[in-house]
């Protein structure tokens, strides 16, 4: 009975997401609709949302809760290059004890940053940018957690780039 429970929230959190995402008018009321999201169903704090720049390099467009010399410490990084065909999301359980992010270490620290997730955002093959979640002390994010997130990404990533052909489309007109 709980996996079915659990199953009808996931469903209604998504239909939700989908339904709000189509209402929203801008690239920025769907990102903070992206963090609402997953925030509240991943029950992190804090979270990020990148997106790849014309020079194809990671930028932060929304967060929650990150300071300004965090974003400015890891502003570009990105566990996937632009091109990167069927990036899979990755989990960070111990963000201070992992010796593959030793070169955060001191800013994970100065943060408060314990564990962290990059999520990607992908739409038609094509990688957009990345959700971030950030939990305050080691976690070890669930299978389930960690499907959830890609659910609420892919939804994210259709609306990201429904918003960015209608931005294109209306600086074409303008230009006309």
């Amino acid at each position: 009975m709980a996996r079915s429970e659990a199953a009808l929230r996931r469903a209604a959190l998504l239909f939700e997401l989908t339904d709000a995402a189509n209402r929203t008018e801008t690239l920025e009321g769907v990102y903070d609709l992206a963090l609402d999201t997953v925030q509240r169903a991943l029950a992190v704090r804090r979270a990020a949302v990148l997106i790849f720049d014309a020079r194809g390099v990671m930028r932060f467009v929304a967060w929650r809760d990150l300071s300004d010399a965090y974003r400015r410490a890891v502003d570009g990084h990105s566990p996937w290059k632009r091109g990167e065909k069927g990036p899979r999301p990755l989990f960070v359980s111990d963000a201070l004890a992992d010796p593959a992010w030793a070169d955060y270490r001191a800013t994970f620290q100065a943060e408060g940053i314990g564990a962290l997730g990059f999520v990607p955002l992908v739409n038609g093959g094509q990688l957009l940018g990345k959700f971030m979640l950030y939990n305050d002390g080691p976690r070890v994010f669930t299978e389930a957690e960690i499907q959830l997130a890609q659910a609420i990404a892919n939804q994210v990533a259709q609306a990201v780039a429904q918003k960015q052909r209608q931005v294109e489309v209306e600086k074409a007109r303008a230009a006309a």
